[in-house]
């Protein structure tokens, strides 16, 4: 962890800093460890490791390698609004900041954020004073709110004309600019969910936690708990993440959710499977002349309530029969699903490969 300036005795305060003013001497007392001026950086080695450049190496990603050595400019870029999907990657923070917020904020304290204990979105939403904002933008007009949570598109990005362009009232909103998103296999990011406390935003508005958790102790029951599954579709559509569809019209909200997808309501899109293409292809494709830095390449969210993250031992994937399911790979092992299939998320995740292909050959 990166020890802070001067610890005073009050709690209340977690740092000290001096100002020598002519002969007046100012002291600024730090309630948090959110502005950089109250961290020691030279305590963090490797905030100040992960604050260094990444050379995007693979062909798809040329465009964001010849940008590295450009410095973040002052001005620039389109405005981003994140669209945070549960289990979808937090880590996404950490490249939205570095591209809309640099250099006002710096590198090394983006990746301090990322690494500080707390959630990643709330922590980052605090150092841009941002926690509330549910409207207006950050980092000279680049980063659009809300930041924090995990937020649905607005009525507003969902207007969309028939040529598939923002309606006006969006593009206004949104200053030319949209949304970004990473996109997740829809079993993974179910299991992964399941593991996090039963991740579901949202779903507390029409079922217990107490009561799901016994109805559906298993990620195999889970996932088929009302509310859970399509939770990506959801999003698109202007709906919580864990609410419940619509009892007819599910192939009408797929349908519109593809449609959203594939138009300029979306300035990124990135698969969690493919992370590194992704965040080079962000900072490639937003137009500020950004580099991505090593902390966005790294995995350094972490779920408050995981059993990994609480130290949790024995098995972590068990069916309603208790089978255990080990790791698939660098995944989760799907079979545990029992042959469960998310209708609607699965069609959506395939759009959203095609989508990220076709922006990868752009640019």
């Amino acid at each position: 962890r990166c020890r802070l300036i001067g610890r005073t005795s009050a709690p209340a305060f977690t740092g000290v800093r001096h100002h020598i003013l002519g002969t007046q001497s100012t002291v600024l007392l730090c309630g948090s460890d959110f502005k950089p001026e109250c961290v020691d950086v030279h305590s963090c080695a490797r905030c100040r490791s992960l604050a260094q450049r990444h050379c995007c190496a693979s062909p798809e990603c040329a465009a964001a390698a010849a940008a590295e050595a450009l410095p973040a400019n002052g001005s620039g870029g389109v405005a981003v609004r994140w669209l945070h999907i549960p289990k979808c990657g937090s880590t996404l923070g950490i490249s939205l900041l570095q591209y809309a917020c640099t250099p006002a904020l710096p590198a090394w304290h983006i990746v301090y954020m990322a690494m500080a204990e707390g959630q990643i979105d709330v922590r980052m939403a605090h150092a841009i004073e941002a926690r509330r904002a549910r409207d207006g933008f950050r980092c000279a007009g680049r980063l659009v709110m809300p930041f924090a949570g995990h937020v649905p598109v607005t009525p507003a990005e969902l207007l969309l004309s028939p040529s598939g362009m923002l309606s006006h009232a969006a593009a206004k909103s949104a200053r030319g600019g949209g949304l970004a998103a990473m996109f997740r296999t829809p079993s993974q990011r179910l299991i992964s969910a399941f593991l996090d406390n039963y991740h579901a935003w949202g779903i507390t508005r029409h079922a217990s936690r107490t009561a799901m958790k016994h109805a559906a102790p298993t990620v195999d029951l889970w996932a088929r708990f009302p509310g859970v599954a399509g939770c990506q579709v959801k999003m698109l559509n202007g709906l919580d993440c864990g609410a419940l569809p619509p009892s007819r019209g599910a192939q009408a909200l797929l349908a519109r959710a593809i449609r959203l997808l594939r138009s300029d309501a979306f300035v990124f899109v990135g698969l969690v499977e493919r992370w590194r293409e992704s965040v080079c292809l962000l900072h490639a494709s937003l137009g500020r002349g950004t580099a991505p830095v090593e902390g966005e390449m790294q995995s350094l969210g972490h779920s408050r309530n995981s059993d990994a993250r609480r130290g949790g031992g024995g098995c972590r994937l068990k069916d309603k029969d208790g089978v255990c399911y080990g790791s698939a790979g660098r995944g989760y092992n799907a079979s545990v699903l029992r042959g469960f299939r998310d209708e609607l998320d699965e069609p959506l995740y395939a759009a959203a490969e095609e989508e990220f292909e076709r922006r990868l050959r752009l640019h």
